[in-house]
């Protein structure tokens, strides 16, 4: 039992029961005991009024101590009493029982209550000095009135079975208690692990209630959040596979077939060159979409380990817009660049190169001819901040989330592109601690904004 979780509560939800039945138990029997004291002096001082009384009668009447208990005698039985008289030393000169003539009685406690021991039996007493005259000039004698103190329990001994009857109630529903909590607070765990079960034999869409106490609930939304992570993780793995498999087949058929026209002599003569030329430009399609994908992997597996040198944001751009002035006179698209105010980064040089210049080469392909390309570098809440806004169609509605997936290319994307340069830019800034978000603009055209951490 002690093994699983319900066992364990199981047990401690019954000590805590037990614990406190026990102090319960002892917190009332201190406190009937201090009510029984008190009921007893009040008794006691009610049974010894009339005898005190008859005794200083007696004795002022010129009887001897021992007639007067004597007299007293079937009074005091009937009251469960014992009388007796002391001397000024408190040694016992009359006892209506016997036993204690010649001993020394202890003092009372309290001012006028007391108890005593005789026979293995406790007495409690109530006490009073005997003055001869009104004008009490000395103590002649100490006249007692005693009662057995087991007289007094037998309440708590007639209480005593219903206290156990409730006690054992108590630990009853107790029991009954604890079953339930236990199991309450376990089923969530129990169907978290069959969840988890289910899942790791591949049934991917398995998720589990979030119930019970909140460190349970926030455990099972943990693996549901764990679970739709592996799911989507599966999913792309899945769709990658699609995507890699089909932008592979498209240049591996053309390599084929014209490698096969060679082979077999169907392009022959002036037709052998532009077969070549198209292997060529096929093969080379195929080593970018390899390096391209073998550098996406690196990056977002975290290795090899970056540079981390100070480096001008400013530089950086300039260095891109350096690197596609050719391509975009080509494009007859004009590039409008101003970074002033652009703060310096930390990271790979080269990386953050290749970041600008895949995001600005994006740019370029997908404005028209005679448009303009915006490039606005500035700093913003303690970030490096730069905005590439292209004059082209803008972003198809849902594409903001499907852009920087490897292979997604827009419809008037080169045919030759792998579509991995997005893919590679957002993967260069988030090793390096940033961003980049897209979103078309008024007029026209998209924009896609690159948040760098600045030094």
């Amino acid at each position: 039992m002690l093994r699983s979780v319900a066992g364990r509560l199981f047990l401690s939800y019954l000590a805590v029961v037990a614990v406190g039945l026990l102090v319960a138990a002892i917190t009332i029997s201190g406190l009937f005991v201090r009510y029984e004291n008190d009921v007893l002096r009040l008794r006691l001082q009610e049974l010894s009024a009339p005898l005190l009384t008859a005794m200083q009668t007696g004795l002022r009447n010129g009887q001897q101590p021992r007639e007067v208990i004597d007299t007293l005698a079937e009074q005091a039985n009937s009251a469960e009493a014992r009388l007796l008289v002391l001397a000024n030393n408190r040694r016992v000169l009359v006892d209506s029982e016997g036993s204690l003539i010649g001993q020394t009685l202890p003092a009372p406690t309290q001012t006028t209550f007391g108890q005593f021991i005789d026979r293995d039996a406790q007495w409690l007493f109530v006490q009073q000095a005997f003055r001869p005259a009104a004008t009490g000039a000395n103590v002649n004698a100490i006249i007692v009135v005693a009662r057995p103190r087991a007289a007094f329990g037998d309440a708590l001994r007639a209480l005593f079975p219903s206290l156990l009857v409730a006690g054992v109630v108590a630990a009853g529903f107790a029991l009954i208690v604890a079953g339930l909590l236990s199991r309450t607070i376990t089923r969530p765990l129990r169907e978290l692990v069959t969840g988890a079960r289910r899942f790791a034999h591949g049934e991917y869409r398995t998720r589990v209630p979030v119930a019970g106490p909140g460190e349970v609930a926030e455990l099972g939304g943990a693996f549901n959040e764990m679970a739709g992570e592996i799911e989507r993780a599966r999913d792309s793995e899945q769709a990658f596979l699609a995507d890699i498999s089909h932008e592979l087949r498209t240049p591996l058929t053309s390599i084929q077939g014209f490698a096969q026209a060679i082979a077999e002599g169907e392009a022959a003569g002036e037709a052998a060159p532009p077969a070549a030329r198209i292997i060529q430009r096929e093969s080379r399609r195929l080593i970018r979409m390899v390096e391209g994908l073998l550098e996406v992997a690196k990056l977002q597996a975290g290795g090899p380990e970056l540079a981390r040198e100070r480096v001008e944001a400013t530089a950086l751009v300039t260095s891109a817009i350096a690197a596609l002035e050719v391509q975009a006179h080509e494009a007859g698209v004009k590039l409008d660049v101003s970074t002033d105010g652009l703060p310096a980064v930390l990271g790979d040089p080269d990386k953050l190169a290749q970041l600008f210049t895949n995001l600005i080469d994006n740019a370029v392909k997908h404005s028209p001819q005679g448009a303009a390309v915006t490039v606005r570098g500035a700093r913003e809440n303690g970030e490096a901040v730069v905005h590439v806004r292209d004059a082209g169609s803008g972003l198809p509605g849902g594409a903001q989330t499907r852009l920087f997936r490897r292979f997604y290319r827009g419809e008037n994307a080169q045919r030759d592109g792998a579509g991995l340069g997005l893919a590679i830019a957002q993967a260069i800034a988030t090793a390096h601690g940033g961003k980049i978000t897209a979103r078309n603009v008024d007029g026209g055209g998209a924009e896609f904004t690159v948040r760098l951490p600045a030094v």
